[in-house]
């Protein structure tokens, strides 16, 4: 039919600008996105919080995040920081995860951090908003001996079917999904196979796909790490709709930048850097860069055009 034709061209925003600017909109559906990055640079954060735009920003999507790395506790306890923060009026500054294990530390033993927070004034809202979409995002936690490609198919199957006219998949990391080696072809590695999977998943369905992967070791050593840098980075490469690497903008920046202003050059520190490698749909070899707010789990959604310098310019439009 033709709504269905038209659906092939609904755009997911990200919530993020001007990175959805840039993609026209944000996901199209069937697409897979891969992002990558080094530890701590602020790919799980990145994640959630996309998963958490998607709920929040229209009743009719849901989300479902995918996590090998941490436990639902430990997500949750993320997104309520993220969401007091959102709210951006406690003059205490937010949730954090301090704040929160003092909380739960403190009244009746007997009752849990959420019940809690409900009963604070303060707090209250925070758990509306989450009430509000609680049902539309599901937090897994996904095991890297047992929960396979087969698992993540049935929970995107399942999610599906429950209604939604958009949905969308995270999966925090790519390369801790267990792979029977049985059904690798003939010199096939992991990483090919698994992308594979997924690109194959979100076409067969619709959804949009959202898969974080980690570097290989030689890209943990790199200054500025790239797509090539990603463990089995070909496969990644050739399946991915969007290619985007995050980096610390203090590791890349050109150090001229660094030499004359050395409270400027810190500051750099809370801020990351996306680079858009690549994109079939459109532009690409793009940076942005977005404020962090670590404590709360959060990037600031308006972000801008990096305009210092980087180094190793190969991708940058000058």
């Amino acid at each position: 039919s033709l709504a269905q034709e038209g659906g092939r061209y609904t755009w997911l925003p990200t919530g993020f600008d001007p990175l959805d600017d840039i993609l026209n909109g944000g996901l199209l559906p069937g697409q897979l996105m891969v992002i990558g990055g080094g530890y701590g640079v602020g790919k799980t954060i990145w994640g959630l919080q996309v998963a958490r735009n998607v709920v929040c920003s229209d009743p009719k999507r849901a989300a479902i995040y995918v996590c090998y790395e941490h436990d639902r506790s430990h997500l949750l306890s993320r997104l309520l920081c993220l969401e007091s923060a959102e709210r951006g009026n406690d003059p205490d500054g937010g949730l954090t995860i301090r704040r929160l294990g003092q909380i739960a530390a403190t009244g009746d033993p007997k009752m849990g951090l959420v019940s809690k927070l409900r009963k604070m004034p303060r707090y209250a809202p925070v758990l509306e908003q989450l009430d509000a979409y609680a049902d539309r995002l599901i937090l897994v936690k996904a095991s890297g001996a047992h929960s396979n490609l087969d698992h993540i198919r049935e929970w995107c199957h399942g999610m599906i079917e429950s209604g939604p006219e958009q949905v969308l998949l995270v999966v925090d990391y790519l390369q801790k999904i267990p792979v029977d080696h049985r059904q690798l072809t003939a010199g096939q590695e992991e990483t090919t196979y698994l992308t594979q999977n997924l690109k194959e998943l979100a076409m067969t369905t619709g959804a949009y796909v959202i898969a974080l992967a980690a570097s290989d070791r030689a890209g943990l050593q790199a200054t500025r790490m790239r797509f090539d840098d990603l463990r089995g980075s070909s496969a990644l490469q050739y399946e991915a709709d969007i290619g985007i690497i995050f980096n610390n903008k203090f590791s890349i920046v050109s150090r001229e930048h660094m030499v004359y202003n050395t409270s400027q050059a810190e500051a750099m520190r809370n801020w990351m850097i996306m680079t858009l490698e690549k994109n079939r749909a459109g532009r690409n070899a793009m940076d942005i860069e977005f404020p962090m707010d670590s404590a709360h789990f959060r990037i600031v959604p308006q972000g801008r055009f990096v305009r210092e310098r980087l180094i190793d310019d190969r991708v940058t439009l000058q």
